[in-house]
């Protein structure tokens, strides 16, 4: 009989991978002699060590359907540590030169070529002067990366958070000594989570009561749990639950209580109100916003900007062209009356743009047109608004950027497009810019979903009405057959529009089961199962052939050099990324008919990613970028610009040389340089998009799938978003109880905040 206590080594050349999850690590491989093997492999992705000696751990398993298995609980590299860190980390050399190196030097010969007498590489076959200096100056950089590379490896960390790691405590002396002392500090590092940062404390034998193991976990579950639910306090006994599940205890409500009373005296968090709590930094800014407001709601001027503002708003509506409402009228009338801030608030269509245009005329009249600028999360978005006011326009990161040795922004006006989209931290951080006198107009639209990120400032200023608000209801169309406006409204209040009409800008294309109750209730699991299948694919086929119709235009528009009407030329939005109608397999076949391109293309675990393909950031995340004029005059030097999570972008060029995925963002005035080994993690094809994904974007045309297999995505508020992102045209394809029910069911789910819990 087995002891069952008893591991086995196992060593081998790893073939070929048959299967591998990146969400659990759990992978089934084959060994060069044809062995099985299986297990859970963390370090990094197990495709990048095919071909690699490996060295294994764990038991004999016999399986039902695949026989005899080695399962492993551990797999490591055979190779010694320094062949690992020259084909993992030093830019320039790859695994045969690696080996012909180490097979003609000591490490420790080669540790001294490397840094002393580099030129003996050139005797190498494959090695010449431009690689030369890409390998001295990679060398260089990291030739310090080495001990903590060490170090750390043994504890499943990958060579590229390693790299992160030395890069985000590089001025940290002794910072392995740092790391055995708290290894919780790695939790700053995106990649490594507290479970990651836990595994590696009770590897070196850190107590599991320990005060900082309590407090690191109770700081890392809060932010987690604000930024994935959008929420900027919790409940404290909510909190005690999701600690319960992070460090495996029960019944320990002293241990966080105690942590708690530590973490409140160092103002790590804030208790908002009884039993609620939350993490310093959102506090800090969502306090600073009741502030802000608070300091302005007397502070007006005053004289009014004209004695007689029917008179002007008369003669005004001559040179704009249309009248304005008794609504758009008010708005106009507030600011002067001498209002330094405004919420104006409207749903789709009813004239936002128009609104704030008259506002923004009637602050030139005491002001410089240069003294006023509007501003927006996204480049496109931004681009809009200057399109429709006629005004100086800037992203949000732009203005920091230009702007950021002053301690305010220099202008006089500014107005803040497309508010529902900004998050508090990025709110808080546009106020702190903003000067006493600066006249500030925050224009949004309640019904759309609420920002990515924790807040939820724009429903919570107009809930306790921070500043005056004008809200907008009154839809606007040029003629009877426009719709997008009127259906998208209708669907957020609750109601199934009219959805069938002959409009020139709306269509629902049926594609729905016959019966489908009836067939639900009748057929057995596997046969109901595969008429949803059959279905799909025939909604999948329409799509795919309403998109057709767009590829001509797409590339006159790149070839045209107009990227930036050809990233919004058209756009697939789905609920859901899994599934034959979710964004991944839509992307995928997407692509296929808009991308014949057959120059040689980049695959990673999901995507192909080719030249000439549309693509989103997915993270935000300072990257090495330069500006278009930089990138076009061939220059040597990089800029560290932020690009944010949801910015469109084009592939202009794949070096494989470097291994750089190189991205124009042509609203924002940046080329971002991507490491092929970060694309999984920063970048994702945008032929197709999941709606949270589209917030405050603006498309020409749009289609959306409905389908029964998104029914736990459907609701007013999420739907409502899609349609209002297509300005010509806006397609739904699908099933028609689906989209029906997806109309009557009203989102209800509330954010929690810290202005909400102050003030309520």
């Amino acid at each position: 009989m087995q002891d069952e206590n008893k591991s086995f080594k196992l060593s081998g050349i790893l073939k070929k991978v048959l299967f591998s999850n990146r969400d659990t690590g759990f992978c089934i491989a084959v060994l060069d002699n044809d062995q099985k093997i299986c297990g859970t492999y963390f370090d990094t992705d197990i495709e990048k060590i095919v071909g690699e000696n490996i060295v294994l751990t764990g038991n004999w398993v016999t399986h039902k359907k695949y026989g005899i298995q080695f399962a492993f609980d551990t797999l490591e590299l055979k190779e010694q540590e320094l062949y690992f860190f020259l084909t993992k980390i030093v830019k320039g050399i790859g695994r045969k030169v690696a080996l012909e190196l180490l097979e003609k030097y000591t490490e420790e010969e080669l540790v001294t070529v490397l840094n002393d007498k580099p030129e003996e590489l050139l005797n190498f076959k494959g090695i010449r002067e431009k690689k030369l200096t890409t390998i001295k100056t990679s060398w260089q950089k990291f030739k310090h990366l080495r001990e903590l590379g060490s170090f750390l490896s043994k504890f499943g960390v990958t060579s590229n958070l390693i790299t992160k790691i030395y890069s985000e405590f590089s001025e940290v002396e002794n910072l392995i000594e740092v790391i055995k002392e708290n290894p919780y500090v790695l939790i700053r590092i995106k990649g490594i989570g507290f479970k990651r940062a836990d595994e590696i404390a009770k590897a070196l034998g850190i107590d599991e009561r320990s005060d900082f193991r309590i407090m690191a976990c109770l700081n890392y579950t809060l932010r987690e749990y604000c930024d994935n639910n959008g929420n900027s306090s919790i409940d404290k006994y909510h909190l005690f639950r999701l600690l319960d599940e992070a460090l495996r205890f029960q019944n320990e409500e002293m241990l966080y209580e105690n942590a708690i009373a530590k973490m409140e005296l160092d103002e790590d968090i804030y208790k908002t109100k009884e039993n609620r709590y939350a993490p310093s930094m959102l506090y800090f800014a969502e306090k600073r916003v009741l502030e802000f407001f608070k300091a302005r709601e007397n502070d007006m001027y005053l004289k009014k900007i004209v004695s007689n503002i029917t008179e002007y708003l008369d003669k005004k509506e001559k040179t704009l062209g249309f009248t304005l409402s008794p609504e758009q009228r008010k708005a106009v009338e507030l600011i002067n009356e001498g209002h330094k801030t405004l919420f104006l608030i409207g749903y789709a269509g009813t004239g936002k743009s128009t609104s704030s245009r008259a506002i923004l005329e009637l602050l030139q009249e005491i002001n410089s047109y240069d003294d006023i600028i509007a501003i927006a999360l996204s480049g496109i978005a931004s681009q809009r608004i200057a399109d429709t006011t006629g005004y100086n326009s800037s992203t949000i990161q732009s203005l920091f950027v230009k702007h950021k040795e002053n301690e305010h922004f220099p202008y006089k006006v500014i107005l803040l497009d497309e508010a529902s989209m900004v998050n508090s931290v990025m709110f808080y951080q546009i106020i702190s810019k903003i000067g006493q006198d600066t006249i500030f107009i925050i224009v949004g639209d309640d019904g759309q979903l609420p920002a990515i990120g924790a807040g939820n400032i724009l429903s919570d200023s107009i809930k306790y009405e921070l500043a005056p608000i004008c809200k907008l209801t009154k839809i606007y169309r040029q003629n009877e057959n426009q719709a997008i406006a009127v259906i998208a409204n209708e669907i957020r209040q609750g109601n199934v529009p009219e959805y069938n009409g002959d409009y020139e800008d709306f269509k629902f294309m049926d594609v729905s089961i016959s019966n489908y109750y009836a067939s639900k209730n009748s057929l057995g699991q596997n046969e109901f199962s595969n008429l949803r299948g059959q279905n799909s694919e025939m909604i999948l086929s329409m799509i795919l052939n309403i998109s057709s119709a767009y590829i001509k235009e797409f590339y006159k528009l790149i070839k045209g050099k107009d990227i930036s009407k050809a990233l919004i030329l058209f756009q697939i939005i789905t609920p859901m990324k899994g599934g034959m109608l979710g964004a991944e397999n839509l992307n995928i076949q997407l692509q296929k008919i808009f991308n014949s391109s057959r120059e040689e293309s980049k695959q990673t675990k999901l995507y192909e990613y080719k030249l000439s393909d549309k693509v989103i950031h997915i993270k935000n995340e300072n990257m090495r970028a330069q500006t278009m004029q930089m990138y076009r005059t061939g220059s040597t030097e990089y800029l560290e610009r932020r690009v944010f999570n949801g910015q469109l972008g084009l592939i202009i060029k794949l070096d494989f040389e470097e291994s750089k995925c190189i991205v124009l963002y042509p609203n924002d005035d940046m080329v971002v340089f991507y490491d092929f080994d970060d694309l999984d993690s920063l970048l994702s094809l945008a032929y197709c998009l999941t709606i949270h994904k589209t917030q405050g974007m603006e498309y020409d045309n749009a289609l959306i799938p409905m389908s029964f297999s998104h029914y736990i995505m459907h609701n007013t508020k999420l739907l409502y978003t899609a349609i209002t992102r297509a300005k010509s045209m806006c397609y739904i394809v699908g099933e028609e109880d689906a989209f029906k029910g997806a109309c009557k069911r009203i989102e209800t789910t509330k954010r929690e905040s810290v202005i909400n819990d102050l003030l309520s």
